[in-house]
């Protein structure tokens, strides 16, 4: 009877870790040593624009499809946002891109949270439907 017992405890191990080992897609815990040094291309919208962000300490920078932008971030308790100060160049006077690029910096200014799980950076805004999401480039 031991035995028996014994070998169902062993079969409901194998499957926890069978299950606990599986591949999918986890968010990992975000800081800003996960992020500096990193480059990100939007993936999910104005996808002809060439969109990108990268960041180096507690800095971001990008290209916004018609100027750079840069401004400050804070990451509190893993995961929440706060996206400070963005400050645009002016390169660019062409209408449709510098239309985008301010609603693509609007949806920026408005992230409330960031997920990151490995090949992809997502950050949600506070418009639960809207998330901007971008694949690493290096």
């Amino acid at each position: 009877m031991k035995k028996n017992n014994l070998k169902k405890i062993f079969i409901i191990f194998i499957f926890f870790i069978i299950f606990s080992c599986s591949s999918t897609k986890k968010s990992l815990s975000v800081s800003s040593s996960t992020l500096t040094g990193k480059t990100y291309k939007l993936m999910n919208m104005f996808e002809d624009n060439g969109i990108t962000i990268s960041f180096y300490n507690t800095e971001f920078y990008g290209y916004g499809g018609a100027n750079t932008y840069f401004g400050e971030y804070e990451l509190r308790r893993g995961n929440i946002l706060f996206i400070k100060n963005i400050e645009v160049t002016k390169i660019s006077e062409e209408e449709e891109a510098i239309t985008e690029e301010k609603d693509y910096l609007k949806y920026l200014t408005a992230a409330s949270s960031i997920e990151f799980n490995g090949e992809e950076l997502v950050i949600n805004t506070l418009d639960n439907d809207l998330k901007l999401i971008f694949k690493r480039l290096y």
